[in-house]
């Protein structure tokens, strides 16, 4: 596995903004309350540190150091509001960093689409079924709509109902990359197959294959596979799931309710 040391270095105007040094400094002065103190804990002397907060302030929006001299309370040296928001952020993009190396060997997760490769590395929700498509279609009538997603297999598509508030605050549109979590149990099968055009185009009905099926006492799960190897995931309670019978290679119509997908991209 690769363990690449990552060092990340910011600059502004073509100028030296921050490095790992820096951020060390910047680190123990939050500590430490005194520059002094902070550039022996890091090993650098005195002027060095001091010319690097001086840098630092001038590049940055808003002052990162703020020094006091002399009054009642005495002198000393703390970080503003902002640099402790700019620590957080830095050692976030650090470990992204890290992470990103993680899926270098995974040849399933492409790298040319940000959202993704980020959902990759960051997301992981409870929904089992994560399917990532393009938005082909968008239908509002002021209050409610759908988007019709084509996903990544370029056959199969899905429609997801979604009201116009959130089409906006999403800033959906066609062409926009999205990730459509669907719940296992969400899931209806059924195996009698159907052609019908308007339940397709209603309830996101779609003809699979098991490939997969792992019982329990009280639920039984499925792994579904589509055109192109696309899989999902269903999961049932065994009540309702033993007339169908369904055993390993069997076809059945699944049918996902356009209510129980979520939407979800990069503004």
């Amino acid at each position: 596995m690769l363990n690449p040391d990552i060092l990340l270095t910011l600059k502004i105007k073509q100028q030296l903004f921050i490095d790992p040094r820096r951020i060390a400094l910047l680190k123990a002065l939050s500590v430490t309350a005194s520059l002094n103190q902070a550039a022996k804990q890091i090993g650098i002397s005195y002027k060095t540190a001091w010319d690097a907060i001086n840098e630092i302030n001038k590049l940055a929006p808003q002052p990162l150091v703020i020094t006091a001299t002399g009054g009642k309370g005495g002198g000393g040296t703390r970080l503003s509001a902002y640099a402790v928001r700019f620590l957080q952020l830095y050692d976030l993009l650090t470990q992204l960093q890290y992470h990103a190396f993680s899926i270098l060997s995974d040849d399933k997760v492409p790298l040319d689409d940000i959202l993704t490769t980020t959902a990759k590395l960051s997301l992981q929700t409870s929904a089992r079924n994560q399917l990532y498509g393009t938005i082909t279609a968008i239908q509002t009538d002021g209050i409610a709509g759908s988007v019709t997603v084509m996903l990544a297999d370029k056959q199969t598509q899905l429609h997801a109902f979604i009201t116009e508030a959130s089409i906006d605050r999403l800033k959906l549109s066609v062409d926009k990359t999205v990730l459509l979590l669907i719940k296992a149990p969400l899931i209806d099968l059924n195996k009698q197959i159907t052609n019908s055009q308007d339940d397709h185009r209603v309830t996101n009905c779609l003809t699979a294959t098991v490939k997969h099926k792992v019982k329990s006492a009280q639920w039984s799960e499925f792994q579904l596979q589509l055109a192109d190897n696309l899989l999902l995931y269903v999961s049932k309670p065994n009540a309702e799931i033993n007339d169908l019978d369904l055993q390993i290679g069997d076809n059945v119509m699944l049918t996902i309710h356009p209510e129980h997908i979520i939407v979800a991209t990069l503004v």
